[in-house]
């Protein structure tokens, strides 16, 4: 009789959420944050300039810059397999579509405005929106899981879309001649006055203590069956990934735990286009008790209410809220959580 009146409780519940839960938001706008790779390596003298106008953009775009530095010929230097065609350093590319000084933008000079050109591009229309979370697994930081959680603006039939996954490294820093960044603008008066690379004038033509941003650390690669070959539109459409430190290119990259974060990106498959990105640094660890929802220590049918009370609100949900495991929290969750209780009180 228990759980036939459980049962009946519920069902109300069930109905109105299956009733709102299939709504589909028509009304979301992405945000456009243009992805910046650059290529560089602390031999390379020129690429100072890689150095200051990645500092540049995260100062002036923030959390909205999503940037990337693939070293090569130094330390930090974990993969030659580029998703451009790297003709000489440094270089860097906007969406993998656009060939731009890390600097001086599209004007390859001193006259270019990189701040300028990056607005520009942000203020272009996306054709999909891209949400990042990541958490450590587990206390004692040994993995990190990443859920992306992207849409489209319009339905594809035969769509030819993927989500990479990138972990980047902030404050890397290292002693002896191979950490030491090389310094072709040392002595130049042509340029002592200018507002970026003036400070880099009067350095020496070896400088040691730097300490570098944005480091690629680990990637995913292209993941197979992210994303489906036939979209509808404003669907979320959600993509899990764990990187195992250990199992990194080089885990002694990871200097500072703290100092992570991830980007994740929507880009056509064959990789020659970025299509939106965005970035999320790591929440730490927390224990997980999948029926839990109240957070009071005990899963019961409280537990039912407060988890049919968020989906009905669209009120932010907790990792507790997930019963069946799947990455996002639905009525299908709910049904779990009923299943949960009858089968503990048989």
């Amino acid at each position: 009789m228990k759980h036939l009146k459980l049962l009946s409780t519920l069902a109300a519940g069930l109905m109105a959420l299956s009733a709102t839960s299939s709504t589909i938001n028509e009304n979301k706008t992405p945000v456009h944050r243009p992805l910046i790779e650059e290529y560089t390596g602390t031999w390379c003298g020129w690429c100072v300039r890689g150095l200051v106008g990645m500092e540049l953009m995260r100062e002036t775009f923030g959390d909205d810059f999503i940037g990337v530095a693939y070293h090569y010929g130094d330390p930090m230097q974990i993969t030659t397999s580029y998703p451009n065609n790297v003709s000489g350093f440094p270089s860097a590319f906007v969406e993998r579509s656009y060939s731009i000084d890390p600097l001086y933008g599209f004007d390859y000079y001193a006259t270019g405005d990189i701040i300028g050109d990056m607005q520009q591009i942000a203020a272009m229309e996306a054709i999909a929106g891209i949400d990042v979370t990541a958490n450590w697994t587990s206390a004692d930081k040994t993995a990190i899981d990443v859920n992306v959680t992207s849409y489209f603006t319009s339905d594809y039939s035969n769509a030819n879309f993927a989500i990479e996954i990138m972990l980047i490294a902030d404050d890397l820093y290292g002693t002896g001649s191979s950490w030491d960044q090389a310094n072709y603008y040392s002595g130049d008066t042509d340029l002592a006055k200018d507002e970026y690379l003036g400070p880099w004038v009067r350095k020496p033509s070896t400088v040691s203590g730097i300490h570098f941003n944005d480091v690629l650390v680990g990637l995913s690669g292209v993941i197979a069956n992210s994303l489906p070959t036939s979209i509808v539109a404003y669907n979320d459409y959600t993509t899990s990934y764990t990187f195992q430190l250990e199992r990194l290119p080089k885990p002694a990259l990871i200097q500072n735990k703290d100092n992570l974060h991830v980007i994740a990106i929507a880009v056509y498959k064959d990789k020659r286009k970025a299509i939106n990105a965005n970035r999320c640094y790591i929440s730490d660890y927390i224990q997980v008790t999948p029926g839990d929802v109240n957070n009071d220590g005990k899963i019961s049918i409280d537990d039912v209410t407060a988890l049919i009370d968020m989906l009905l609100s669209n009120s932010e949900t907790n990792d507790n809220a997930d019963v069946d495991g799947n990455g996002h929290v639905a009525i299908d969750d709910v049904t779990a959580l009923i299943d949960l209780l009858l089968g503990s009180a048989n």
